[in-house]
């Protein structure tokens, strides 16, 4: 009874419960953003076709920040045909008059065709899987796909465009997040724009954020928008640990987490013990902090000195997004 009333309770009280009582916060895989790799720009994990990397792409040709530019979409019989989106996030191919040709596993053997310093480089579609389950509490599904690209004499066979699932061609690990680029540096939105799409792999915080249901291709739960600006960088500095909202990331891959949303969303798992109480979120990192999920508090103290403990802060009506806890050792 004590586990099923506390997901009522206001965070100042439920803290106070949490030490005694069987809550439902589930753990999720690691976290990690990835830091940026040496160009500055991008994450070491970011989408890659043949060193052409891909993050996110303009649907109307528009370089990129790593110089690479979308050329279109080819059919296994050479024609080349405009790429678009649709409220899905999935690849999709129309007609003149805009009525849909192709789209989901139509597009597989298709190649995503792009561009980089006047050189085609090819991907092509080996997956599509629009089925996978979201980790809200409602499973909402989302849309991910293998593409791959061929391997080198020294490294033959296709490789995925997923740097972390290079040798796993056919794993459907990445997804299509329409309207939105990333800002990698500082792990908050980037441009919302509908020309833009950002292709995501499974090891990085802007797939995660998607699988919570924070992007902005699709409406958040309950509501007629998707999820604002402030809500889905709040939620990219809760997977990331970015305390201090600078951008910098106390944690690492493999680090798991319990979680849970302000708009209840993403609740407690029944019967799981959360554990130590984490950190509040907000748009610009934790609002508060009790014990980090990978490092000493000494550490997020020596950038952020002036961040408070969550015991001392009165939550009867917080306005936050995120609460998280780490399990139990």
């Amino acid at each position: 009874m004590l586990a099923h009333f506390a997901r009522f309770l206001p965070l100042s009280a439920a803290f106070l419960a949490m030490t005694a009582a069987a809550c439902t916060y589930a753990p999720e895989d690691e976290q990690s953003y990835r830091d940026s790799g040496e160009s500055g720009t991008l994450t070491v994990n970011s989408p890659e076709i043949d060193d052409a990397p891909f993050p996110e792409l303009s649907l109307s040709g528009q370089p990129n920040s790593a110089g690479v530019s979308l050329v279109g979409l080819r059919d296994p019989n050479g024609n080349l045909h405009p790429l678009e989106t649709n409220t899905r996030d999935e690849l999709v191919v129309y007609d003149d008059n805009h009525n849909l040709l192709y789209s989901g596993d139509d597009l597989v053997d298709w190649t995503l065709v792009l561009e980089k310093d006047g050189v085609e480089v090819e991907g092509t579609i080996l997956t599509y899987d629009g089925d996978v389950p979201g980790w809200t509490d409602d499973g909402r599904p989302i849309t991910t796909y293998a593409i791959s690209f061929p391997g080198t004499a020294a490294d033959p066979g296709h490789k995925n465009v997923c740097p972390t699932y290079r040798d796993e061609p056919l794993n459907p690990v990445l997804t299509i997040i329409r309207g939105a680029t990333y800002d990698r540096e500082l792990k908050r939105v980037g441009l919302i724009d509908p020309d833009w799409v950002t292709f995501a792999c499974a090891d990085q915080a802007a797939y995660k954020a998607k699988a919570l249901g924070y992007h902005q291709g699709e409406n958040f739960a309950g509501t007629t928008a998707p999820a604002t600006r402030d809500q889905q960088d709040a939620t990219l500095k809760m997977i990331t640990a970015d305390y201090c909202g600078t951008g910098h990331s106390f944690t690492v891959q493999g680090t798991a987490i319990h979680w849970e949303n302000s708009a209840r969303t993403v609740t407690i798992f029944p019967g799981t013990v959360p554990g130590y109480f984490e950190a509040v979120w907000g748009k610009d990192g934790a609002i508060c902090l009790n014990d980090p999920r990978a490092v000493d508090r000494s550490e997020v103290e020596a950038l952020c000195p002036d961040i408070p403990f969550c015991d001392n802060i009165d939550w009867e009506n917080p306005s936050h997004e995120w609460a998280t806890w780490k399990p139990l050792q």
